[in-house]
């Protein structure tokens, strides 16, 4: 039986050690000199300890997908410190207060549409990455799905199919994709009876994000058997923290951002949750990529640990937020009763798996936003 929202107890977490930079065999990649380096932006105390289970031991080449959302620039950044030559692909570039930080120097911008095969084939016959991260995706709110319904189908399922085949063409044969929570649903009867979700859950999906997910997976594990890629699928779980911002195709934000954005926050409810700060994602995609022999193998990626936004406002030093369920201004889409996902196969695949603390967070999220200009309306102090 659930008990009492708590969790599996999730393995300490060390300091973030960041490897040596991998060389190519040419002795080294080509930056472009007018981005600064990016020694120093992570704070050394903060993260994941990922160093020792890196597995490759030569700079790869990442294509991103959707490279310019909250996500992409999140495993951007960590893997551009890890040494990897990282091509972000997407509609736009990041906007300029992101694309000029030193956290992701290195990294290169190309136009891409994930639903133009013959715009892919081209971007993909010319870069030849070693591993395609395929991140892009509508994520859809209940106010799109009424509204746009078939493009969402498009891009989350279509532009997958068009993704995939384009990158074997143009020889790549690993593929990291980016799945969600949303494939279990939020309204299953057996919710009450679990205390996480594990990836042995039937996926039950009850909206059109999640029902284009779990079709988005069925359609690449064919892609990658036909192609013989080797297919890595991670199931994201509830996220905030640096690089968010609002947009076309992410236009529900994390009450997290949703507190920074206004002067007076109230909350719907506790929203209390499973919440990943995206840095640590950014750091277990990027082991992901490192590690080899996970083909065909499906993880959930969470926090494993349980906190609320009035914690996280807490222990920035902003002015905590008020629960006001009949008039929020901060609304979430994670339903109270969905269990957090469980991240033990994850943790054991890679070394390493989870988020920090939320005081580390908190501290490590504050430092970002000075860093791009971005104080809260509302900090103490």
């Amino acid at each position: 039986m659930r008990g009492a929202g708590r969790m599996p107890t999730a393995a300490p977490i060390g300091a973030m050690s960041r490897p040596p930079r991998l060389q190519t065999a040419n002795g080294g990649r080509t930056r472009r000199p007018s981005r600064p380096s990016n020694e120093g932006c992570v704070p050394d105390d903060a993260g994941l300890d990922l160093q020792p289970i890196i597995a490759r031991n030569d700079a790869m080449k990442i294509a991103i997908t959707g490279g310019s959302g909250f996500v992409g620039l999140a495993a951007a950044e960590a893997l551009a410190a890890r040494g990897h030559d990282v091509v972000i692909l997407d509609l736009a570039a990041p906007p300029a207060g992101f694309w000029s930080h030193p956290a992701i120097a290195g990294a290169r911008f190309t136009r891409a549409d994930i639903c133009d095969g013959e715009m892919l084939a081209q971007v993909f016959a010319a870069e030849r990455p070693d591993v395609l991260l395929h991140l892009a995706a509508l994520t859809s709110n209940e106010a799109m799905e009424r509204q746009d319904a078939a493009r969402i189908v498009a891009v989350n399922v279509g532009g997958t199919a068009t993704t995939l085949e384009a990158a074997a063409r143009a020889g790549c044969r690993r593929v990291v994709a980016l799945s969600s929570i949303a494939v279990y649903g939020s309204r299953r009867q057996d919710f009450g009876d679990i205390d996480s979700l594990d990836e042995t859950m039937p996926p039950c999906p009850d909206t059109l994000y999640g029902i284009t997910k779990q079709a988005g997976e069925a359609v690449a594990h064919r892609l990658a058997e036909l192609h013989e890629l080797e297919l890595t699928v991670l199931r994201l779980g509830p996220i905030f923290g640096p690089w968010e911002r609002p947009g076309e195709a992410r236009p529900d934000l994390s009450p997290h951002a949703q507190i920074l954005a206004q002067p007076a926050p109230r909350l719907a409810s506790e929203m209390r949750a499973d919440w990943l700060y995206s840095r640590d994602a950014g750091q277990a995609i990027a082991a992901v990529v490192d590690t080899a022999g996970l083909g065909g193998k499906t993880f959930n990626l969470g926090a494993g640990s349980l906190s609320t936004p009035h914690e996280w406002a807490a222990a920035a030093g902003i002015a905590a937020p008020e629960i006001a369920p009949d008039a929020p201004t901060v609304t979430s889409r994670i339903p109270p009763s969905r269990p957090p996902l469980a991240i033990e196969r994850l943790r054991s695949a890679i070394g390493a798996a989870g988020t920090r603390p939320i005081t580390d967070a908190a501290a490590d999220h504050m430092v970002w936003l000075a860093s791009v200009n971005m104080k809260p309306p509302h900090a103490n102090g």
